[in-house]
C-alpha cells in the first residue's frame, strides 16, 4: 500500500495495491470461516454445558465413563452433522 499525507494534517491514506488486495480478501475469508465454525458449533457446545449442568445437578450419571461415552456420541454426531466446519481435536 502507498500512504500519502492528505491535505498537510498529517493523516495517512493508504491507496491499496493488488497483492494488498488479495491478501484482505483472504484474511477476510479466513475470519469467515473461523466465524462460521464457531457459529455452527454452538448447539453442541450447548449440549455440552447442559449435560455438564446435570451431573452438577446430580441428575445424570457423573463419571468419566459416562462423560466419555457422552463426548463419544456428540463428537461424531457433531461431525455427520458439520462435515468440515466441524472441530477436529
Amino acid at each position: 500500500m502507498r500512504a500519502t499525507d492528505v491535505e498537510g494534517t498529517g493523516a495517512l491514506l493508504c491507496a491499496p495495491t493488488a497483492g494488498s488486495q488479495t491478501l484482505l480478501v483472504v484474511v477476510l475469508a479466513a475470519a469467515a470461516w473461523k466465524a462460521a465454525r464457531a457459529l455452527a458449533a454452538m448447539p453442541f457446545d450447548a449440549l455440552r454445558f447442559q449435560r455438564a449442568g446435570l451431573a452438577k445437578a446430580g441428575l445424570v450419571q457423573n463419571s468419566m465413563l459416562a462423560s466419555r461415552d457422552f463426548e463419544r456420541a456428540l463428537g461424531t454426531l457433531e461431525r455427520l452433522t458439520l462435515g468440515p466446519l466441524a472441530r477436529r481435536v
